[in-house]
């Protein structure tokens, strides 16, 4: 389903509009590429606000607030840019299109969304506070320590300490969660940067660009329209979270990207190694895993299968430790921690036992998956519906984890998606009191219009197959 193709559930044609409105209408559809720009303009001036306004140390409500009027201009450029086929206008950047061999529109739609995120370099964390780690593991990785054995409260590494590290490291108690291609980014930050993210931020830059020409590259395959890569590349979600707050998804995503793009040209095995690289930046892929048999067939599935473990153990294994379990850390996350999470919410509330709402929430995210497996016929269909399935089943959803589904969003473009892109910035209010509370009230802000919005566009997909 896309808002472009022939799935479009809401028509805004057939609202009836005045005299004023249609002339307004008209305006915008005969310079839609002008405005395109002009709110391209406008975003980057939220950025650039956010960036001369938000203080040492971050600012929560001022990242919530330019988040939210950012989303309003990212969504208004998409309507106009979603058109297939722009005004007239475009001749006038005729020369601009021989020269960089790129059509107006996409050229503006990359340029603004490099521009954003160089824009938000020098920002500091808001939201969260994962880049300290992040920086505190690279550091010690380059001064021969394994961050998967030894603690940022081990008093050995007393010598590496600052004013800021390990300080602002959350959970100095416990080793690593992240698995050793992220670890390769850690260390590759420090040495650019030292103790500032600065050096994360330019490894992500470049992360995103390739992001953008393998989106594009994927949308062309499909024979969809280009400029949709606006649907990630503007969207303030993956802008703010890596830029802002540095999360290192982006690298993740792009090794996804790639990978969905050779599984399209049917090229299965060089889709192994970015598959694996994906993986290692964050263990959220292994979810697709199962759509593979479809796709390929289960011998090629099973030599895939193969040749990703030989990749992720051979990786892995500098970094095993001699003294725990190499993902002792990792599973004590997954058993102890939740936020934001609606279906494990709900059963919390109901059954005021979080290890089973978990169990629960498990068992019903793999049903999902086993039935996305055999009933998607278009494998990139069934990684949309996976990524879905995942935000809505797991017990814990920070603002970031949608990057992964933002990713697939250009192909597709489900307003409930959309919708949720938007509020899960709701979710950051959380963290605002003295102490770390979920309300009730955030929830129903958050989640009711996605789920509003995905019923609808289940029932209207369902409709349609029926008449096909």
């Amino acid at each position: 389903m896309n808002l472009s193709g022939d799935f479009i559930i809401f028509n805004f044609s057939i609202i009836k509009s005045g005299p004023f409105l249609k002339k307004i209408e008209s305006l915008i559809k005969n310079n839609s590429l002008s405005f395109t720009i002009l709110l391209g303009i406008l975003l980057e001036l939220c950025y650039l606000t956010f960036v001369l306004f938000q203080g040492e140390r971050g600012n929560i409500i001022l990242y919530m607030v330019i988040y939210s009027i950012a989303f309003v201009f990212f969504f208004i450029a998409y309507l106009i840019i979603n058109k297939k086929r722009l005004s007239r206008e475009t001749q006038n950047f005729n020369k601009l299109e021989k020269l960089f061999n790129i059509k107006p529109a996409l050229f503006f739609i990359i340029i603004f969304g490099l521009l954003f995120r160089i824009t938000l370099i020098p920002s500091h964390p808001s939201t969260s506070d994962d880049v300290y780690r992040y920086i505190w593991e690279g550091k010690i990785i380059y001064n021969g320590y394994n961050p998967f054995e030894i603690t940022p409260d081990d008093a050995r590494l007393n010598y590496l300490h600052n004013k800021d590290f390990p300080r602002l490291v959350t959970f100095p108690n416990m080793t690593t969660i992240y698995p050793s291609a992220a670890q390769a980014v850690f260390v590759l930050g420090y040495i650019i940067s030292g103790d500032s993210d600065t050096g994360l931020k330019i490894i992500y830059l470049f992360a995103e660009l390739l992001t953008f020409v393998f989106l594009i590259k994927i949308l062309r395959l499909r024979k969809q329209n280009e400029n949709l890569v606006i649907l990630y590349s503007w969207l303030p979600l993956p802008i703010m979270e890596s830029f802002i707050n540095s999360h290192i998804d982006v690298v993740g995503i792009l090794f996804f990207v790639i990978f969905i793009y050779f599984i399209l040209k049917n090229k299965y095995l060089l889709s192994v190694l970015p598959f694996a690289l994906s993986v290692l930046t964050k263990l959220y892929p292994l979810i697709v895993f199962p759509l593979l048999i479809k796709k390929i067939g289960w011998k090629k599935t099973l030599n895939f299968g193969i040749i990703l473990a030989a990749i992720c153990l051979i990786l892995l294994y500098p970094f095993f430790p001699s003294n725990r379990p190499i993902n002792a850390s990792l599973f004590t996350y997954l058993k102890s921690w939740s936020f934001n999470g609606s279906v494990y919410s709900f059963l919390y509330g109901i059954l005021h036992n979080g290890y089973l709402a978990r169990e629960i929430s498990l068992v019903l995210f793999i049903i999902s998956i086993v039935i996305i497996s055999i009933k998607y016929k278009d494998f990139l269909k069934g990684v949309y519906a996976a990524w879905i399935s995942f935000i809505v089943f797991a017990a814990t959803v920070y603002p970031w984890y949608l990057g992964w589904l933002a990713a697939v969003n250009p192909f597709f473009g489900f307003y409930s998606v959309l919708s949720l892109f938007f509020t899960v910035n709701f979710s950051n209010i959380t963290p605002l009191g003295d102490v770390w509370k979920e309300h009730t009230w955030v929830f129903l802000i958050e989640y009711i219009p996605f789920y509003f919005f995905l019923s609808l566009e289940f029932l209207f997909l369902k409709r349609n197959a029926r008449k096909s």
